[in-house]
């Protein structure tokens, strides 16, 4: 498969351009929370570095495990009513953080977050690979990437600057969070619709787990990527060790969050211009290369960059991983695919960050070596991509 020719002139469907608000104004509510996460679990909750792993991988394991029924049930039924719930869950529940008094309070709060995700990503993902032509699907998803993070960017700067004005004030700040979600659900009901021309398969089909071998080996390699990617929570725990101050920590989610963002605006273009394949490939090279190098670093000054190498990381890969799974994916059948990924990404989020939190915790060496394995599994995920990549390419008929 080679990838088709962009289109540099022709413009994003409205319905992807709102969808990308739908992405900035949730990850906006949702990362004036996250990033604020570790330190409130530790110090308000009677938490520690394994109780915040927990929490993670537990929340993004929820959210993997309802990817795959709703991916495929938007196969069936389409995508926009499974968006407004997803999106609709996360906001009525994500301000409830306010309320926690324990860490199982949080996790199930946290959880519930996930749930919401779960339900949409996968339609989401889906409709926008309906709504484009194969040659500007890089595009289309780094625009929704490049909107997520901006979000996500913008998230700590408020909770920072709310909480120099009111400190220690974030239960506050949480339930503040709910104005954000609101505004997404208003955007969706208004801007956000089905293509006509998309027709429906039965439920049966969608849910079959037939997707072909170019699906289930570019799954075994994101696995294997996913094991290694454990919760970026632990980028700001070790920023927070090198001495960044607390008041500071959003400061370090601003800098990855905006090299996400810039990374996912530019990348798009790249993507369809290569193969989705080859972005991929390099985007996980330089998420091996950036942890490898904090597990090597000991001082702040060479770690901050590093970290924002990790979100130019982010802004190529992402993009990338969604353009291949519409490439290898069924006619049809663009849900399930994106389901079987989201499931096989999210599963490994909790022993993946369990991982993390365990080595994290042994002795004063743990910390570089969680960041190591990352790194080790990230290069492993990139050679198993472009060897299946290879092993799928037909060879040329000998010449007579």
């Amino acid at each position: 498969m080679t990838a088709q020719p962009s289109k540099p002139d022709a413009a994003l469907p409205p319905t992807v351009r709102a969808l990308g608000w739908t992405s900035f104004l949730t990850d906006l509510s949702s990362e004036a929370i996250y990033p604020l996460l570790p330190a409130f679990v530790i110090r308000e909750l009677g938490g520690n570095s394994l109780t915040v792993g927990m929490i993670d991988g537990m929340a993004h394991a929820v959210a993997a495990v309802v990817r795959l029924p709703s991916g495929a049930l938007s196969d069936a039924v389409g995508r926009r009513p499974l968006v407004l719930v997803g999106y609709g869950i996360s906001a009525v529940v994500r301000p409830l953080m306010c309320f926690v008094a324990t860490p199982l309070a949080a996790l199930f709060v946290r959880a519930a977050d996930r749930f919401g995700k779960g339900i949409r990503s996968a339609p989401r993902d889906s409709l926008v690979a309906d709504l484009v032509e194969p040659s500007m699907r890089g595009r289309a998803f780094g625009h929704i990437r490049a909107m997520d993070h901006a979000g996500a960017a913008l998230g700590p700067l408020v909770a920072m600057l709310f909480l120099l004005a009111f400190p220690g004030r974030e239960r506050t700040l949480f339930l503040v969070a709910i104005v954000p979600g609101l505004l997404t659900l208003a955007v969706i009901w208004k801007y956000v619709r089905d293509p006509p021309q998309r027709t429906p398969i039965a439920p049966r089909t969608a849910l079959s787990p037939s997707l072909g071998l170019h699906n289930w080996t570019l799954l075994g390699s994101v696995g294997i990527w996913a094991m290694g990617a454990s919760s970026e929570q632990f980028l700001l725990m070790r920023a927070a060790e090198l001495g960044t101050p607390p008041a500071f920590i959003p400061l370090v989610w601003l800098a990855c969050s905006l090299a996400k963002s810039g990374s996912a605006a530019v990348s798009g273009r790249l993507i369809d211009r290569w193969h989705p394949r080859t972005a991929l490939a390099a985007g996980w090279l330089m998420f091996a290369a950036a942890y490898g190098g904090l597990a090597l670093s000991a001082h702040l000054a060479a770690a901050l960059p590093l970290v924002a190498l990790v979100g130019v990381a982010y802004g190529l890969s992402e993009p990338a991983e969604r353009s291949l799974v519409a490439m290898v994916a069924p006619e049809g059948r663009h849900g399930s695919a994106f389901g079987w990924y989201a499931l096989v990404q999210g599963m490994m989020a909790l022993p993946a960050s369990f991982l993390a939190g365990w080595l994290w915790q042994q002795g004063p060496r743990g910390p570089q070596a969680a960041l190591a394995v990352t790194a080790i599994l990230s290069a492993l995920a990139c050679g198993v991509l472009v060897a299946s990549g290879r092993a799928h390419t037909p060879k040329a008929a000998p010449d007579h």
